[in-house]
């Protein structure tokens, strides 16, 4: 499929404004950038690995300049980075099995699924405002193979899990944050090896414009997440994933 260099603009743009919503919210790449791509006359095998491997690399930036700019603390032996390696981890065996499944399960009933899931997990964070939660590990456990499995059925889903998740299991929002963006790198790449490993032909030029807009994005929305008050960030993180829920049921209706 022959790429303009508009159209590979307008792709990087769209790469950049989901990036930075992302980067800051845990959540909403995939969501965002999968539709669109499809609407663009892409089919989901090609979009979903483009998605993927852009993913990986804004991962990568993102724990970098959270690191950086204080937003958390990934030093090997503390409790963040041994969090993402876990939900990384164990993940990236859920991502493994969504792929193989990718082309077999119905897109109702996998819009369905994803879109509750994620709606009650939003609804949950908006209404435990206020709330502490005791952080345990088998929650860690649970959220990452759950939120793995949805990222590697559809490129998206993978997020807002693990975000609301971290959130209900008693870590502060900007290392929830920071902690997905970390946790998404081997899960991602996994994904995008497994597509690759079945055959899927990789459409270089709009991962590559995709991968242009999320290197712009993480910069800045690392400085948008040290800037931000955590209780509005935990309300933007719930709003959020309440908004992704019920825009993906609402597909199943439009």
């Amino acid at each position: 499929m022959t790429v303009s260099i508009e159209t590979l603009l307008l792709i990087s743009c769209l790469s950049f404004a989901s990036g930075t919503v992302d980067m800051c919210l845990g959540m909403g790449y995939g969501f965002t950038v999968t539709p669109v791509l499809l609407l663009m006359g892409y089919d989901p095998i090609q979009a979903v690995p483009a998605v993927l491997f852009a993913s990986f690399i804004g991962g990568i930036l993102s724990s970098l300049f959270n690191q950086l700019l204080g937003n958390v603390d990934f030093r090997v032996d503390g409790q963040a980075f041994k969090t993402s390696a876990l939900i990384g981890g164990l993940g990236s065996v859920g991502a493994v099995v969504g792929a193989l499944l990718a082309v077999g399960i119905p897109e109702f009933l996998l819009t369905l699924y994803i879109g509750l899931l994620v709606t009650a997990s939003g609804t949950f964070v908006l209404r435990s405002k206020g709330i502490s939660f005791e952080f345990t590990w088998i929650k860690i456990i649970a959220m990452s193979i759950l939120g793995a499995f949805n990222k590697g059925l559809s490129g998206s889903g993978f997020g807002p899990i693990v975000t609301t998740g971290s959130l209900l299991s008693g870590i502060d929002e900007k290392a929830s944050v920071s902690i997905q963006a970390l946790s998404e790198l081997p899960v991602s790449l996994v994904g995008f090896l497994t597509f690759i490993y079945v055959g899927t032909a990789v459409e270089w030029g709009v991962t590559t414009a995709l991968v242009g807009g999320v290197v712009v994005a993480a910069p800045f929305a690392a400085w948008l997440v040290k800037r931000m008050n955590p209780e509005r960030l935990r309300s933007l993180i719930g709003a959020a994933a309440l908004i992704v829920g019920l825009a993906t049921l609402a597909k199943l209706f439009i």
